[in-house]
């Protein structure tokens, strides 16, 4: 009885409240407000550990870098060449791994190595979070 307590949903239905208690895991959950409409479908999912096929000069010359290496020693990246952080926090090493190994056009190859969009715009949320300050002081350190 308990456990199921610990896992419920709470909804509180007092004058001027629409307001739910989540006691459980929400992972995989989709939040919508009463009323809406929701839509969910399947997560198109690309193969990770394929170059990006316009750049593979500068997909190699990445690799096999030293800065990448230590970067993947310290699991800032996994062995299928993934950032492990967060969105920012992948935008801050692409940063900095772009800036010591003189990649141009860096959101365009580091969207297109981690299959991602808007990297540019995730450097620029990471620059307004506190917490990014010790992520780029740990970027230092590992990166030099």
């Amino acid at each position: 009885m308990e456990e199921n307590h610990e896992k419920s949903v709470v909804n509180h239905y007092e004058a001027g409240s629409n307001c739910q208690v989540f006691n459980g895991d929400i992972t995989g959950c989709v939040f919508a407000m009463p009323g809406a409409t929701v839509t969910q479908q399947p997560v198109m999912t690309a193969p990770h550990k394929r170059p990006p096929q316009e750049l593979p000069e500068q997909y190699e010359a990445l690799t096999t870098s030293a800065p990448w290496q230590r970067a993947q020693e310290a699991g800032l990246i996994g062995a299928d060449n993934q950032p492990t952080g967060t969105r920012t926090e992948a935008a801050l090493l692409a940063n900095v791994l772009a800036a010591k190994l003189h990649i141009a056009n860096k959101w365009k190859f580091f969207e297109a190595l981690w299959l991602r969009n808007n990297m540019r715009g995730d450097y620029n949320t990471a620059l307004n979070q506190m917490k990014s300050l010790e992520f780029q002081e740990r970027l230092k350190n590992i990166l030099g």
